[in-house]
């Protein structure tokens, strides 16, 4: 049996690294969605306050996230017909982002309903898991913009802790989500797209 060398197996490694960061273009398409999904929702939630209509933002926020996600659902089912074969990294960073979304979902649907906390406390905890999400990314896939990303998620949780005013503190999520998700969103699909050709 032939022994693979250390250069060969690091080989290998930064192989399966680099394509893993190709097809991580392709998903663009997922920080879009969010982030126009999400601050659709804050401003959603905004215009119910205004109104007095608190009862429906739970029903509101539930009904952008189950959009979301079924879209979600849809498109990398059709994602995956067209990658085929899934390797450990890809697994890797699918396991990471799914474990994240159940457990954004015990925060901001769970817990609240539990009077774990106030609402506002789910915002702090979202940053937390966001951040943890895509630092995480980008220390597998060694990507920047993934670790930079991570960052602003966590100190915008420190901010979510001091923020009084509820028109700031919606202005403040919507522009962390503007600056970490439709950005890098837009980045990585015209990355895509260059990547295929189009």
């Amino acid at each position: 049996m032939n022994q693979i060398t250390n250069e060969q197996a690091l080989g290998v490694i930064k192989e399966m690294i680099e394509k893993t960061k190709g097809k991580q273009n392709q998903t663009g398409f997922y920080h879009l969605l969010w982030g126009i999904l999400i601050s659709l929702a804050i401003v959603a939630m905004y215009i119910l306050i205004e109104f007095e209509m608190y009862n429906l933002i739970k029903f509101s926020w539930a009904l952008f996230c189950f959009g979301g996600a079924i879209t979600s659902v849809v498109y990398s089912q059709k994602t995956f017909r067209k990658q085929g074969i899934i390797k450990y990294p890809d697994l890797g960073l699918s396991s990471i982002w799914f474990v994240t979304m159940i457990a954004m979902f015990f925060v901001g649907f769970v817990f609240p309903f539990l009077n774990a906390y106030k609402v506002h406390v789910v915002f702090t905890m979202v940053c937390l898991l966001m951040g943890i999400a895509n630092i995480s990314t980008g220390i597998i896939i060694k990507q920047k913009m993934s670790i930079i990303s991570g960052i602003l998620w966590w100190i915008g949780s420190v901010l979510f802790l001091i923020i009084k005013s509820d028109v700031v503190f919606m202005g403040t999520f919507v522009l962390l989500l503007f600056v970490n998700n439709i950005i890098p969103g837009i980045i990585l699909y015209k990355r895509a797209r260059v990547q295929n050709g189009k």
